[in-house]
């Protein structure tokens, strides 16, 4: 069981320690500063996990490009997003507003009118992106 040590002026301070010496048996709950990657983090019932997001997500550019009539381009993404927001779409340069100048379902995306002849269409995907991975 960890200690808090409180003080009025100077914070509080909690259990901390190398990844080694991680305890042996954590209670689900259980959260610690972890000296060897100077992170906070907590025991989730199955291992421990930083409570604040670590690493890189990886970004998925999409392209394809205009012919000036289609609207509709199946399969566009490479990854479904969860949502228009979470991605960054850009035609011939201009970046797009979500909802208004195209809409997303599934994998697929279709635009409000035909992105012009020519015209390369490309969309940054990857910032849905909320997993906290298992630390070593």
């Amino acid at each position: 069981m960890g200690y808090f040590l409180k003080s009025k002026s100077k914070g509080i301070s909690t259990a901390s320690g190398t990844t080694a010496e991680r305890p042996a048996v954590a209670g689900k709950g259980t959260f610690r500063f972890n000296e060897t990657t100077s992170r906070m983090e907590y025991y989730d019932g199955s291992a421990f996990r930083s409570i604040t997001p670590q690493g890189t997500t990886a970004m998925v550019l999409d392209t394809a490009t205009g012919d000036g009539s289609q609207t509709a381009f199946t399969n566009f993404f490479t990854t479904a997003p969860a949502d228009e927001n979470n991605v960054i779409v850009v035609v011939g340069n201009v970046v797009q507003e979500p909802d208004q100048a195209y809409t997303i379902s599934g994998r697929d995306i279709t635009f409000t009118s035909a992105p012009p002849n020519t015209h390369r269409i490309y969309s940054f995907a990857g910032f849905d992106s909320t997993v906290t991975g298992t630390l070593a």
